[in-house]
């Protein structure tokens, strides 16, 4: 047992590569999040020709957070009652459908163009807690935490290759033409999605499909307040995603105003923060064999939030970019350490609860805190927005040096 363990551990992606479950899996993941990333270019070129303001393509911004919110944790607790990979394909078909409705949309109302959108957006919300649910079901244990690395990357990777996908396509096949190509892919998605083996799912017997659906999602919240390493990784899970997103849509001022190499290269920091995560995904699995997953997780809170206050500081572009980096690595050790503590924490019979939560903080992270860090740029500067958001960091960090419960997970 001792000796195969150690052969399986130096190939670890190769094994969860090799297995054809989680690779049809990432690869519906993959093509929903380009289809996601090219929809939301379409739209927001959509809705400026429209309404001619930047009021209006904010819009979108609003018709995500709004579901994120209210459709979310709904979303999680029918990953628990209904078959997940069932419920996948459907969402993935009713996006594809819902993107083609919009085109006879394109150069009509604003109001019917915000309400399809808000019904895409809605039906994305039952697509993440059941994905996440699902992981544990096709990979070994040992391999969780590799393939969290992958699936994070990934999300992080499609963001970028989608939304550079979209001028392209659009100065290609304009916009009915990626809108239709936004659909393939949610389609190819649903196809991959079909093809994956997964179990039913566990219903206990304290929760079957004719409970009430109050209580079921109170049984979620109620194990996230009594479970204090559940509660604290969600929480830990919100500053990660918000810090990430934060730092994407503060690029492009950080690029022009102190770095001074132009706000249209702000790509070069994108790039950097991908790098990062590159050799996050790489190291992680190394970094775990020698210390626990809690510890990962605070130690690199604590050089995440030095480099965020670093930054601030720092004018010179190489040395930026070598935060950057640092950032990106810190960014996957976290991400993907929280997703396997949670995977391993969370029954089966309630993942899918948990992990809607878990997407209704994240998503709400990707949307109203990045407004008010946008705020508080415009109306103080750039670098108090940049060193408040190392110092929520930091915080973070030390604050789990005082919960062992956590720190030795």
């Amino acid at each position: 047992m001792v000796a195969e363990h150690r052969i399986e551990r130096p190939v670890g992606f190769l094994t969860v590569l090799s297995n054809i479950g989680f690779l049809l899996l990432w690869l519906g993941q993959l093509t929903s999040q380009l289809a996601d990333r090219i929809f939301v270019y379409v739209l927001m070129i959509l809705v400026y020709q429209l309404t001619k303001s930047n009021l209006g393509v904010s819009l979108p911004l609003l018709a995500f957070g709004i579901p994120s919110v209210l459709v979310a944790p709904w979303a999680g607790v029918l990953a628990d009652k209904f078959n997940r990979k069932w419920i996948m394909f459907i969402t993935d078909i009713i996006r594809g459908l819902l993107v083609l409705l919009l085109i006879p949309l394109i150069s009509k109302s604003v109001a019917l163009i915000f309400v399809v959108t808000l019904l895409i957006y809605s039906a994305a919300q039952f697509f993440a807690p059941a994905e996440t649910s699902s992981i544990p079901e096709l990979v070994d244990r040992k391999n969780l935490i590799i393939a969290n690395s992958l699936f994070m990357i990934t999300w992080m990777a499609s963001s970028v290759v989608g939304f550079g996908l979209g001028a392209p396509l659009v100065s290609l096949l304009a916009e009915k033409g990626t809108l239709i190509a936004s659909a393939v892919c949610y389609f190819i998605s649903a196809v991959s999605i079909l093809l994956v083996p997964l179990k039913p799912p566990i219903i206990s017997p304290n929760l079957n499909k004719k409970s009430h659906v109050w209580g079921d999602l109170g049984v979620g919240f109620e194990f996230i307040r009594r479970n204090q390493v559940v509660r604290y990784s969600l929480i830990k899970l919100f500053i990660a995603s918000m810090a990430i997103a934060t730092l994407s849509v503060l690029a492009i001022s950080y690029a022009n105003d102190i770095l001074k190499i132009g706000g249209k290269n702000f790509g070069y920091l994108i790039i950097a923060i991908g790098i990062g995560m590159l050799i996050g995904m790489w190291s992680l699995d190394k970094l775990n064999r020698y210390f626990k997953k809690g510890t990962i997780v605070i130690g690199s809170f604590l050089v995440s939030g030095l480099a965020l206050l670093s930054m601030a500081v720092v004018s010179d572009l190489y040395g930026a970019l070598v935060l950057i980096v640092i950032l990106g690595v810190g960014n996957i050790y976290i991400t993907s350490s929280i997703q396997t503590i949670l995977q391993h924490k969370i029954p089966r019979q309630i993942r899918g609860r948990v992990f809607g939560v878990q997407n209704m903080l994240i998503n709400s992270a990707f949307t109203f805190p990045v407004v008010i860090f946008g705020m508080l740029a415009d109306l103080f500067s750039l670098v108090f927005a940049i060193q408040l958001l190392g110092g929520i960091v930091l915080l973070m960090g030390v604050a789990g040096i005082f919960l062992p419960k956590f720190k030795t997970v």
